[in-house]
Parts: C-alpha cells; structure tokens; sequence
C-alpha cells in the first residue's frame, strides 16, 4: 500500500513516535544507572577504544558497544589499565564503578550519553512496527501496532538502559521483517538484508539463535519440500551473510580464543559463548512466589509473561490466536508465531531465570500480529471494533498510570507492582533504578540520614545522601561510613527511617529471606518509584548502650537481646584484646569467648561475673555478657593513672573529637625493651571519622625510632561522653638515651591531625608525654 495514499497516517505515526521520545527523556533524570549498566558500559568502551574482548558477560558485544559509542565524543574519559589484573580476570565490577562513578565527567552526564543510541533504537523500531503492520494490514493496523509499542512499559523501561535486552528485541523485528520481504521478493538484496540483520541479531544476544531454525522451517514452508535446492541456497546465503555480519561487529579480528588455541574469527565472540557456556552451568539464585531455586523453573518466563504483559495485550493475543486457529491462516502467521514460538520454546530450559527482559524480542512481533484485528478498509464501529479501541485505551492509561516507573510494571492478574513482589524480583521490580527518587523523598522530609538497604550500584555519595548502609552491603555503599560495622538488628530493628530496596526486602537475591521479614509485611509510610520501600521504626523503652567486642549486633541472640528491654540499642565496637569502650553510667557489654582481656583491663573484671553466657545466632560462638558502669571504672583507673604531660596537666581536648583524661605507661612484661602504654580517653561532641590514634616514640633528633598508630575502639561508634581506652605496645631501642613519647589523633583519609589544647592553651597537634628511658636492666625510666 503506497504511503502517499494515507498522510494522515504518517503524521499520526511521527506524533506517536515523539510521545515516545518525551515518554523516555523525561523520565531519564528519575531512573538511576541500574545494577549491570556500569559493566556493560565499560565492555564496550574498552572494545570501541582498544578492541579489547577480555571482560565476559555472557553476551556478545554489539549492545555494549552500542551503548559507548557517544562516549567517543566525551574527551578525557579515564578506562583502567589494561595492566589492572581485573581485566584478565574478569573482576569488571572494581573497574566499571570507577569508570562511571569516579571519571573526568559526571556520572549521570556518562550514562545519559550511553542511553541515548538505545532510545534511538527504540525510535527506529517504532518506525519498523508501524510499517509492517501497515504493510500487512493497512495503515490503521499500523497506528494500532504503533500505539501498543509507544505505550509498552516494558519496552519503555529497557528502552532507556545500557543493557544486552531492548536492542536484541529491535534486531529480531528487523530480521524477520526483512526475512518477510526476501522471501517474497525475488531481489537477492533482500536475503542480503535478512542476513547482516540475523547476523546483527547473534551478535546482539546468544538466545537468538533460534532465530536461525525459525528462518530455515520458514522458507521450506514458503518454498515447499520440492524446492529444497532453492531454498538450502537461500538459507546458505542468509546464514553466510549473517557470519560475516557478526565477524564485522568483531572488527574482523582473528585469534585464538584461549592461549594456545587455533586461530578463529571473531574470538571475542567464541571467548563469550564459552564464558555463557559455564555461567549458564553454574547455580543461580532465582526467585518465583517468594520461593528460591539454584536451578530455576521450567514455568518461570510463562509465569512472568502472564505478570508482566499488560492484560489488554493478553487479550489481545488469545483472540488473535483464536481468530487463527478459526481461519486457519497459520502460513500467512508463521512469520510471527513461529519464531516467537521457539524462542519462548527455549527459554522454558534456562535455568538461570533472569526475569521478563528475556521475553522482550517477543513483544513487537505479538504488537504487529494483533494488529491484524483491525479492520482493514470500512472501519464501523461495531461492539468487536469498540472492544479493540478500549482494549488500546486501557493499554495506553495502564502506561500513563506506571508513569515514570515502568520497570515496575505488574499486570491487574498479579495485583500491580506492591502485589507482584511477591511473585517476581530482581530486574522484574528493582534494578536500583531509584536512588534519585530516594534523594528527593530525603530532602523533602528533611531526613539527616536514613538507613539504606540497596539494591543497586548507583553511590549514595554521588546523589548527596547520608546513609547508614544495611546488609547486604554492596560496594556503592563502601564510602558510606563504616559500612562492615551492623547496626541493624533483624528480630526487633532500631528506631529511625528505612529505606529497603524491595529485592532485599522480599530476600533471596544475595540476601538471607529472613533479614527484613520484620518489614516484609508491614505498611510502608510510602515506596519510592515502587522499588524502594519507606518505614519509620519509634523508639521503644530508654536508649541502651551496648559494648562489643568480637561481635556484631545481629550476632545476639533473641532471648539475650529481649533483656535490654528497649529497640533502641546503640552499638559500639571495640578489639577486647588491646581496647575498651562503654557509655556513661550502666551499660551491656557483650564480649567473644575468642577475645581474651588483656591485664591492663581484666583487672576491671576482676570482681564481676557475666550475667550470662550465650551463644552467637550464627555459628554459635559463646560469648560473655556483662552489666556493669565500666565507663566508670575506666575513670577511676584514669583518675589513678598520670595526669601530668610536658604541657601541663590533663585533660588534652582534641579538636572536638575526644579529651585525654590519663594515661599509663610501663615497662612490657613480655618484651625485652618493650613498654606499654595505655591512654584513657572520653568522646566529644563532634567526633571526627575515620579517626585514627598515633603514638610516636622519637629519640632526641626527633626522629621516629618505635610507633604504634591504631585505635581498636572503631571512632564510627563513639557518642558524646563515652569512655575509650587503647593499649599501645612500642619496641624501644637499646640505649639509655630519653625518648619522648607523642599521642595524637588524625583523620585518616586527610592525614589531618587534631588540634590539642590544654587548659585552653594551644599545645600543637599533639601530646607529649613524660620522657622515658630504658636502664641496662630494661626497666622503665622517667
């Protein structure tokens, strides 16, 4: 049908098009680098620059390098050496966040660039849908087809992402599109063209293959059984064609594909289905109805399909696939229903079930086969033709509604996104798509920091959020405080605001299931793009101080945790072989039967019994609890200790961060010429971290001849009037000689150190102790 019979429909189909466009750009600035983008962009930036293959993700490149092709145009972008081991290894994680997140450019000005050829693509296959509808059924079939891709949430969503799935899906339309065209065409341009776009297709994603039996058994029924030679020439030159193709993306690169191996085409290719080959091998954990499997489900993809696809697009297909088997058009169909059969077909025998993205190639050829349900000339508006319109609008407000969160989308049959976590996770619902959001909510609530359990690589730091990072600990929250100290309690959780990505919450994702079963069922105070889950925790019952040592806070078990008698439970941390640390007045102090106290503090034990004797919830380590004020205690030993230094008299302030209040130092019974000294300390008001502890033993040219810098009692635990004491153990050299000895605190990421004053008098930047001296008998002199 000629398109300058109908105008009006190709201005109709270039709006369509447009609302597409403003439908991906706006919501570009609200959907954060998602959890594998990152790795995909670093692949092809590597290749497109060095024609580097060696990162594996189990993909062929063609979308990688898709993606960093813009990049090209940013000048100055720093890729790791390729001497960086990660690259021979296959460790891409380190290396692409620090491609991304740590670059001459901004993060988000990078992955906008790499999206742009993926939303590109999403245009061109909007063109190619409307097209072969048309084609095939008029131009209101093709408006109608158009309408239903404009308005796909799921295309919309991966439309916009630096990822392996909306581009395979664009190059299987245009494969069977130009296949259609070949096989009716007598023009050997066409089988050209079906070729480099199979060969773009296998270049794109390993499941396509199917493509390649699809496009055999259709041209045999297209030929008929007595054209086999016609048609094994025609399937030859398809097949050579799209080698060659695929040979091309690899910039007709030849080599072995491991050391010692034959020279082959396409190496990185071969290098990415072997390294498919043992991943797809190797347990996977995946998720269905809250249920995990390392082996997966056969139902899986059915299951997800019913979910995910949008209900008008189900009806939509049940009643073409009626009207099929009623009219026994199966030739005229096969084109859409074969290929779409076998690669659905194939997927049911994966045993990694990586979610509905894997489905995607499926969707515009179901768009351009419903199509056909539209009337082709006389268009009446009878009940069936008001059905189809509906059905259209119901799909287009479906959209509207999920609007800007389209990954997120669920179908009525499942309940919609709050209904369908408990049926699909991962890149179904929560790619990490919502950090931006999370930054928003923050602001506008006036949230000084939140406790952040994150499904996703996006950092906290980049979006200006404070967080306090909750298991599972990804390395996007690794410049977020001291992310390896737990404050998250699971059975009875501290008071303050959660954010909780939904994978994490419904578990089983690199996540024990239990972990967040306390929230699992509650009522958020809201969702942040349907993906990450707002709660607010009240205190319950006076703020506890708790002292560990050798454990972590999700170590207690229930029984022992129940006797602090409050939710509020404020950890600190602290190495009971060379630290002490405890709150002001009484106070639990939880200590490992694998940490033993050393003289210097057992002697503060001496006349007190553990008031139980548990055992760790994990791996059932015992370990000792105390009630006691050991805070106290730590004083009066202060009190009793030296309170003279070269400047005067205690307490040394340091900055704001701590004040040293004593101080002992004697010879090591345990070491010739060794000597220990043990500083008391109390904790400020604004505690700097992370913070470090020096001292420095310098002989009379001040140079530095013994030091011990390091602070067992972790500063990211201390609050405001806690006591904090640190055994410093120094080899002293032989000589009778004085040697001063220096304390002072720094910051350990500036190297900064404190301020100190005494008496309100500013000392330097650091104490110095009584001069000491060892006699030939290695006995302490002052």
């Amino acid at each position: 049908m000629s398109s300058r019979r109908h105008p009006p429909a190709q201005v109709a189909a270039i709006v369509l098009l447009l609302v597409l466009t403003y439908l991906q750009f706006s919501t570009l600035a609200v959907t954060s680098p998602t959890l594998d983008e990152p790795n995909h962009l670093v692949s092809g930036y590597a290749y497109l620059t060095r024609g580097d293959t060696r990162i594996k993700l189990n993909g062929p490149i063609l979308p990688n390098a898709l993606g960093a092709l813009p990049l090209l145009l940013q000048p100055g972008l720093a890729l790791s050496s390729p001497d960086d081991p990660g690259w021979d290894t296959n460790q891409y994680n380190d290396i692409a966040d620090r491609f991304l997140w740590s670059n001459t450019a901004s993060p988000f000005h990078i992955i906008y660039l790499a999206r742009f050829p993926f939303m590109a693509a999403g245009w061109l296959l909007g063109a190619l849908i409307f097209r072969w509808a048309r084609e095939r059924n008029g131009a209101r079939a093709g408006l109608f087809a158009l309408g239903f891709y404009v308005f796909c949430p799921n295309l919309l969503a991966h439309s916009r992402f630096v990822m392996t799935d909306f581009v395979p899906a664009a190059l299987t339309c245009l494969t069977l599109y130009t296949f259609d065209r070949s096989m009716h065409s007598d023009r050997p341009a066409w089988t050209v063209a079906a070729g480099m776009a199979l060969g773009l297709a296998l270049a794109s994603k390993f499941s396509l293959v199917m493509l390649t039996p699809s496009i055999a058994i259709l041209l045999f029924m297209h030929n008929g059984w007595r054209s086999t030679r016609r048609s094994l020439g025609q399937l030859a030159l398809t097949v050579l064609v799209a080698a060659v193709a695929v040979w091309g993306v690899y910039s007709f690169q030849v080599a072995p594909v491991s050391a010692g191996g034959l020279p082959l085409p396409a190496p990185g290719f071969w290098g990415e289905v072997e390294s498919a080959r043992y991943v797809l091998g190797q347990p996977w954990p995946n998720y269905l109805f809250g249920q995990i499997s390392d082996s997966g489900w056969w139902y899986y993809f059915p299951i997800a399909f019913l979910v995910k696809t949008p209900l008008p697009v189900l009806i939509l297909l049940a009643v073409a696939l009626a009207r099929t088997i009623h009219t026994r058009s199966w030739r005229r169909e096969a084109i859409l229903l074969l290929p779409s059969f076998l690669l659905a077909f194939g997927l049911l025998f994966s045993t990694n079930n990586l979610g509905y993205r894997y489905l995607l190639p499926l969707l515009p050829l179901i768009f351009v086969y419903v199509s056909d349900l539209v009337p082709k000339s006389s268009f009446a508006l009878s009940p069936r033709h008001l059905v189809t319109l509906s059905l259209l609008v119901w799909h287009i407000i479906g959209a509207l509604r999920i609007y800007p969160f389209y990954l997120t989308f669920f179908n009525e049959i499942a309940g919609g996104p709050d209904r369908g976590r408990y049926v699909l996770s991962d890149s179904n619902l929560d790619w990490g798509q919502d950090m931006a959001g999370l930054k928003q909510y923050v602001e506008e609530n006036g949230i000084d920091r939140i406790k952040l359990s994150y499904f996703g690589i996006a950092h906290p730091t980049a979006y200006g959020l404070k967080t306090e990072p909750l298991l599972p600990i990804r390395s996007a929250m690794h410049d977020q405080g001291a992310w390896w100290l737990h404050t998250y309690y699971p059975h009875d959780p501290p008071p303050g605001v959660y954010a909780i990505s939904v994978a994490n919450l419904m578990g089983g994702i690199w996540i024990d299931r239990e972990t967040y079963t306390y929230f699992r069922d509650r009522k958020p105070d809201t969702t942040i793009g349907n993906s990450i889950y707002i709660f607010t925790i009240s205190p319950r019952g006076e703020p506890v101080g708790l002292s560990l040592a050798g454990l972590q806070i999700d170590q207690i078990d229930p029984d022992t945790y129940t006797r602090f008698g409050a939710n509020d439970v404020r950890p600190r941390w602290f190495d009971a072989t060379i630290s002490l640390i405890a709150a002001p007045g009484e106070s639990w102090v939880a200590i490992s039967d694998l940490q033993s106290l050393p003289p210097e503090f057992a002697v503060l034990f001496d006349d007190v019994q553990p008031i139980a004797r548990p055992r760790t919830v994990n791996d059932g380590q015992p370990y000792r609890l105390y009630r006691l004020d050991l805070a106290g205690r730590m004083r009066g030993a202060a009190a009793q200790a030296e309170q003279v230094v070269q400047a005067g008299a205690l307490p040394a302030t340091f900055g704001h961060t701590a004040e040293l209040i004593g101080y002992r130092l004697a010879k090591d019974s345990e070491r010739p010429q060794g000597v220990t000294l043990v500083t008391t300390w109390r904790a400020g008001d604004d505690v700097v971290t992370p913070l470090q502890l020096f001292v420095h033993a310098v002989d009379a040219s001040d140079q530095i001849v013994a030091q011990a810098d390091r602070l067992d009692a972790s500063a990211y635990g201390w609050r405001e009037g806690d006591t904090i004491a640190q055994v410093s153990r120094l080899a002293l050299p032989a000589a009778s000689d004085p040697i001063s000895i220096r304390v002072g605190l720094y910051n350990v990421d500036t190297g900064v150190r404190l301020p100190v004053t005494i008496d309100g008098r500013a000392v330097g930047d650091y104490v110095l102790l009584k001069q000491v001296a060892l006699n030939p008998g290695y006995s302490v002199l002052y």
